[in-house]
């Protein structure tokens, strides 16, 4: 690979890598995708890898440096904000202009009964990487953009202490300065150091959801690493390398193999080898959590910290999210005409106790689930219980 390529694909993959949306293997992926008509894709992939590593390293170790709210921070603050008062807001959403104008009436069940709509899109994401701040488009559904829409979102950033560059003008998209830095959490923290390990184990799902689209050739590392410990808790893997086959599955903090053994979610390569299982060291502040971004339903493993960005970022139009503890407390919660309920049920005697909260009410009870793993719902200010 000539130096020139070779830096456009630094570039890319830096660019994919700061994005903070694609995990690890997307990012190799995107990558051979974006230079396979100029490099052979298999040593394209394997430079890409090695680089996609040493950038996932990069990134995270500045990540450790940031302060506790970021600019992007911010900017979620305020596309919640608008979402809240009956503007469409999306962020990272589509991959340019012409497609996100076309598809965000899809993301709400009635766009006509939205008051606007403002986002910003995949290129302008990749723009904001670059230093170059982000470019907010916005207006009404089925009309040209209003001076009114625009200042109400220009207010809203500007309340969320973010700055604004905007003369009113209704042909001109809203640019807002920031420091780019979106947190990585989970499996788009993940990935593996030094070069691709070599295919040695075939994936086949068994049981539970087959959207999980991790069968066929695998390197068992990778599939430990990247994959079990965020495996749907409904799943079943059977990995088949050189020895018998082993059908894996996670139950909250740990993996179980089809013949006893045990190894905590991060330690699967063990039981892939077919090791004896050993005590493992229950995982702090964890949940297991399900939730709707209003796209995607998800179901997962996430720290607190994941959670807690997740319930800051996701819409607030017909979205969701249920948190289980360890010992099964549940908390749910969800938007509706842009208020958040928050409640905890009680299968028992066929009730579910709940309020209308803050997000910091919402954030306060997953804490306490998460840490104290207990449910704490009946201490929200006007709280009821009502039958199912």
């Amino acid at each position: 690979m000539d130096d020139d390529l070779r830096e456009s694909m630094i570039d890319h993959v830096r660019t994919e890598v700061g994005r903070g949306s694609a995990t690890f293997l997307e990012v190799v992926e995107s990558t051979v995708e974006y230079l396979e008509d100029e490099v052979d894709s298999d040593d394209l992939r394997a430079l890409a890898w090695s680089v996609a590593s040493e950038e996932f390293a990069a990134a995270l170790a500045a990540q450790a440096t940031w302060p506790e709210r970021t600019d992007n921070d911010r900017l979620t603050e305020a596309f919640r904000a608008l979402d809240a008062a009956g503007i469409v807001a999306r962020q990272d959403f589509a991959c340019c202009q012409n497609c996100g104008l076309a598809e965000i009436g899809g993301t709400v069940p009635d766009p006509t009964a939205a008051r606007g709509y403002v986002f910003y899109h995949q290129q302008d994401a990749e723009h904001a990487v670059e230093g170059g701040g982000v470019f907010l488009a916005y207006g009404l559904f089925g009309q040209a953009p209003t001076a009114e829409i625009g200042a109400e979102v220009a207010a809203a950033l500007t309340a969320a202490g973010l700055t604004v560059n905007w003369d009113g003008a209704t042909e001109k998209r809203i640019h807002v300065s920031l420091d780019w830095a979106v947190r990585r959490h989970g499996p788009r923290a993940a990935f593996p150091s030094g070069p691709a390990p070599e295919l040695d184990v075939e994936v086949e799902v068994v049981s539970g959801a087959k959207w999980f689209a991790i069968e066929g050739e695998q390197s068992a590392e990778v599939l430990a690493l990247l994959d079990l410990p965020w495996l749907p808790t409904d799943v079943r893997l059977r990995v088949t390398g050189e020895g018998e086959p082993v059908v894996v599955h996670r139950e909250f903090d740990r993996l179980l193999t089809g013949d006893g053994r045990v190894a905590g979610r991060f330690d699967g390569l063990r039981l892939l080898r077919g090791e004896a299982s050993g005590e493992y060291t229950p995982e702090p502040n964890l949940l297991e959590v399900r939730y709707d971004d209003g796209s995607y339903h998800h179901d997962r493993p996430m720290t607190l910290a994941e959670t807690l960005d997740v319930v800051r970022a996701v819409p607030t139009a017909g979205t969701w999210l249920c948190a289980l503890g360890r010992s099964g407390g549940v908390v749910q919660m969800s938007w509706s005409d842009g208020r958040l309920w928050v409640e905890s049920p009680n299968a028992a005697e066929q009730t579910t106790t709940g309020a209308h909260a803050s997000i910091a009410d919402a954030e306060r009870m997953l804490r306490v689930l998460a840490t104290e793993d207990r449910v704490a719902v009946h201490e929200l200010d006007g709280v009821g219980t009502a039958p199912w």
